[in-house]
């Protein structure tokens, strides 16, 4: 999400693809941006403000997460 905020990418398959053969992500599950737009940013964005009551502000939910391409069903 911070990524795709901050312009480092411009696309949200490849920032999937790149996490995917960069860092070993399992192809099956197809990606960080699939497992958002699968479970849906509001969910997330929830579970992340719970982690931060409770854990501190390092679970801050970074800007983004409004981003409308985080909404988009899975190709």
């Amino acid at each position: 999400v911070a990524c795709l905020h901050d312009g480092v990418v411009a696309d949200a398959d490849l920032l999937d693809a790149g996490v995917i053969f960069g860092t070993g992500f399992a192809p099956f599950r197809g990606g960080p941006i699939a497992h958002i737009r699968s479970v849906g940013p509001d969910a997330l964005v929830a579970r992340l403000q719970a982690l931060q009551a409770t854990h501190g502000e390092r679970f801050a939910p970074r800007p983004g997460w409004d981003n409308p391409v985080l909404r988009e069903a899975n190709p």
